[in-house]
């Protein structure tokens, strides 16, 4: 069946034996329901200029039936994607405040009943970055990949610092929460600032730090419309931030 999606989530690519690298992408069918896709290999990123945040895309789906026990997941023919037009902020708003709730509410259901959510955070607290605890497993692993797919020219940075917000989600939210961020974007910039460290643009790790929490703390909080696409992770169930979604500077709505 073909479906079309807004997509409102990338996330940084994880390491698959069998598809070596995967993005987990998400977002709002054209029937106005949340889809998570897979499997989506990175390099499909590279040679389809239309696959981006905020992009409408076509594809057709394996099945119509979930493909794990997530209502929302579908697996996909990788090669029938086909990038659409970019939407407009004031029609991606219209979609996203329709959908708004709680972590509380998403906490209470079964992620067999749901596992994403939009959620317009009431106050944001903190945002933390820690060492990566599973960064050397996923290096080692990453290396293995790259042993047997030695034609492979996409070399993928490895964090070492895991991101979290605190935030209450609602102006009734009792208890802040913290939820790891798996934001593409927040992913790139720390590379990105971790290059420039090691060019000697930024002195030691404490400048990357700050230049990373200066964006993802200071200046998007300031957004007039800022939201958290949620979603719950395969194997441990828990709730994450897979996207961080708000206008840019020329966005009219």
């Amino acid at each position: 069946m073909k479906e079309k999606l807004l997509v409102l989530a990338k996330t940084y690519p994880i390491v698959s034996k069998k598809y070596q690298h995967l993005v987990c992408v998400g977002g709002i069918t054209d029937k106005d329901e949340f889809r998570r896709i897979y499997p989506i290999e990175w390099k499909i990123f590279w040679h389809n200029d239309g696959f981006k945040k905020k992009h409408w895309i076509e594809y057709e789906t394996q099945s119509d039936n979930p493909s794990d026990h997530r209502p929302e997941s579908r697996k996909i023919i990788s090669k029938s994607i086909k990038g659409l037009s970019e939407a407009q902020f004031k029609d991606i708003k219209l979609l996203l405040d329709k959908k708004i709730t709680t972590m509380e509410d998403l906490y209470s259901k079964d992620h067999k009943v749901v596992s994403l959510g939009i959620i317009k955070p009431f106050q944001i607290i903190d945002f933390i970055i820690e060492d990566n605890p599973y960064y050397e497993k996923i290096k080692k692993k990453s290396k293995q990949i790259s042993l047997i797919d030695n034609k492979s020219s996409v070399k993928i940075f490895i964090p070492q610092k895991s991101f979290s917000y605190v935030y209450k989600c609602s102006k009734d939210c009792k208890k802040p929460h913290k939820l790891m961020c798996e934001d593409w974007e927040l992913m790139a910039l720390y590379r990105n600032c971790e290059e420039y460290r090691k060019q000697g643009k930024y002195k030691d790790e404490n400048e990357v730090i700050e230049k990373v929490k200066q964006r993802f703390l200071i200046e998007l909080p300031q957004k007039k419309d800022l939201y958290f696409f949620v979603g719950t992770h395969f194997r441990f169930k828990t709730y994450m931030i897979i996207s961080v979604i708000y206008p840019k500077k020329d966005d009219k709505y």
